[in-house]
């Protein structure tokens, strides 16, 4: 089981993907499509860009990195994809030169990126290993950040924390989103702000890894919890659990949306799905694909999921890797307060509300 086995198995799948369009080269520029091909490179030297500051040409027999002078150095003495089969053209940063092959060429954000995005959402059995390590490490950041919060401190704070608790785990907080106490409520996608902390923290994490993410929701009270937002947490939790056990293989994402919206009607908040969208398939993109109403992608084993289903107030979010029987939860970390809730009988823990004296 080496990257190389990794990468010998995607170039097959591309080389199919080539045979079927009828074209004799794929040019890969898009991080998450750099990653997903070469078992995990980074190729972001600016996290907030969909370009690398490289770029692959994978024709049927070879593996070519296009890069300037600039990046050559580290790719060869770091990241060494040469001795997997990878071959440079390098370049003068200067003067960019791009791949022209002998015949018709496709780019990664052209007709194969829907191909793409199925392929990646498929996750090998080395990718399930290294998935199964970042939501460890996912979870673990996001709760160390939690857990550190106290009164007063400002949303910048906690924010800087989780930054930290991921980059110390050698990952990065592509999405880092902060509401204390009335802003919960407020909005569903809360950037964090100078607002200081009185009671009630949300902390929102995708943390990237190697290509991969994984997504994982927490919040802490500042005092004890009332009964109020027990209650929230138990109905929203109930949704959460309800999205986890429709999720199966052969069923579609549509499918479990529909679980969810009668799941929410049974708690009696039906117009919540209306508010904010509840998830869907995670691995290289924050969420791959959201499930809409009707969505018809099926659901395989070995991919990975996040839902997101949230209440006025109150969210829940874990990352699970669906198996031939199951999911499997790859954000607990047996470290945090836990509740338990059915889902047609089926008991299914969720993350509670870390109560701080």
């Amino acid at each position: 089981m080496t990257r190389l086995d990794e990468i010998n198995h995607k170039h097959q799948q591309i080389r199919a993907l080539l045979d079927q369009w009828q074209v004799e080269a794929l040019w890969l520029r898009c991080t998450r499509n750099i990653a997903w091909f070469t078992a995990g490179a980074d190729a972001s030297i600016a996290i907030n860009r969909d370009f690398g500051a490289y770029s692959l040409l994978i024709t049927r027999e070879q593996r070519l990195i296009y890069t300037t002078n600039i990046e050559a150095v580290r790719l060869r003495a770091e990241d060494r994809l040469h001795d997997d089969g990878f071959e440079y053209v390098e370049y003068p940063w200067h003067a960019p030169q791009y791949p022209i092959p002998d015949g018709p060429l496709i780019r990664d954000e052209d007709m194969f990126e829907a191909a793409l995005q199925r392929l990646r959402s498929k996750l090998t059995i080395w990718e399930q290993e290294r998935y199964r390590e970042l939501g460890r490490d996912t979870a673990e950041a996001v709760e160390e950040a939690t857990r550190a919060v106290r009164p007063g401190d400002t949303e910048f704070d906690i924010a800087a924390r989780l930054d930290a608790a991921c980059r110390e785990r050698g990952g990065a907080a592509v999405v880092n989103l902060v509401a204390t106490d009335e802003r919960i409520s407020q909005f569903r996608h809360p950037l964090p702000t100078n607002k200081r902390l009185e009671r009630l923290a949300m902390v929102v994490v995708c943390m990237r890894r190697g290509g991969l993410i994984a997504a994982a929701t927490r919040l802490a009270y500042l005092g004890k919890l009332p009964d109020s937002l027990k209650d929230k947490l138990q109905r929203i939790a109930t949704v959460d659990a309800a999205a986890q056990q429709a999720t199966r293989p052969g069923r579609t994402l549509g499918d479990v949306l529909n679980a969810i919206q009668a799941a929410y009607a049974a708690v009696d908040e039906a117009n919540q799905w209306r508010l904010h969208h509840q998830g869907g398939l995670i691995a290289y993109n924050s969420r791959e694909r959201l499930a809409l109403p009707g969505d018809t992608t099926v659901i395989e084993a070995g991919q990975a999921f996040a839902w997101n289903p949230s209440l006025v107030g109150c969210k829940s979010e874990e990352t699970f890797l669906l198996t031939e029987s199951g999911a499997n939860v790859l954000t607990h970390t047996g470290q945090w307060p836990m509740i338990t809730v059915e889902s047609n009988g089926e008991p299914i823990v969720r993350s509670a509300i870390l109560e701080i004296a």
